[in-house]
């Protein structure tokens, strides 16, 4: 059984929609062909599940996220919150997992098996990667992607008394992944299940995104960072019978 069980989908949520938001130097946001180079599970200190991934680009570049795809033990451990409207929203990292498997390997990530390897992981302690065991999403290696990647500006934070990260005034450059197109035809999950001839997303995301940086600071010293997610709602989860992205 696979790890990400719990994982399922739930009809009454909505699912990944196609819209355009807000060591090495950070890659110029754009669009990046790439190849998923390691991939495996975690979980935070908080409880919190984790996919911690790296991707190579054609041009040998490393593209490095962790996409958190529940909240922590204390509000529940779910996939998804309750937004201000009282409708449930997948949690982002959640949603960009799911789509990462669905366009890869045409299964939803609560599918996916995962195989205990041995990789370089980096531990506070020893402040080095040592070798540590890990639940590796094994059937991800190799397989292929679009990114399309986000450089922002965010805040340099730093811990304070209560423990709680806070930024310093100070800000910092950083790439996020905004969004997984196929590598076959470049179709995002929402234009396969909406059953789209051709790929048109991809373009209007190029558009809004590449060359241009995210600024997520709010360069005010002592001011938490963006809000914690809601409480997520209890309710049962439905999983779809059939999958379109096989």
């Amino acid at each position: 059984m696979s790890i990400f069980a719990n994982l399922t989908t739930d009809t009454s949520i909505a699912n990944e929609k196609d819209t355009v938001g807000g060591g090495n130097s950070p890659l110029e946001s754009g669009l990046y062909p790439a190849k998923v180079v390691l991939a495996y599970a975690m979980k935070s200190d908080g409880g919190a599940m984790g996919l911690v991934l790296k991707f190579k680009t054609e041009e040998g570049r490393e593209i490095n996220q962790t996409l958190w795809m529940t909240s922590g033990t204390a509000k529940g451990s779910r996939n998804y919150y309750e937004d201000k409207q009282g409708a449930k929203q997948y949690l982002p990292g959640f949603v960009h997992a799911t789509a990462l498997t669905q366009l890869t390997l045409g299964k939803d990530i609560s599918e996916v098996d995962t195989e205990e390897k041995v990789t370089s992981v980096y531990n506070r302690d020893a402040k080095a990667e040592i070798p540590t065991k890990v639940n590796m999403l094994v059937d991800l290696l190799n397989t292929d992607v679009l990114i399309g990647l986000c450089k922002q500006t965010v805040d340099k934070t730093v811990k304070n008394d209560a423990g709680m990260y806070v930024p310093t005034g100070e800000t910092r450059e950083e790439n996020e992944i905004d969004k997984f197109f196929r590598a076959s035809d470049r179709k995002t999950t929402a234009e396969i299940r909406g059953k789209a001839e051709e790929a048109s997303f991809v373009e209007v995301w190029s558009d809004k995104w590449t060359g241009k940086v995210k600024n997520k600071a709010s360069k005010t010293a002592g001011v938490a960072g963006a809000p914690s997610v809601g409480a997520p709602a209890a309710g049962g989860m439905k999983k779809p019978s059939t999958s379109l992205f096989a």
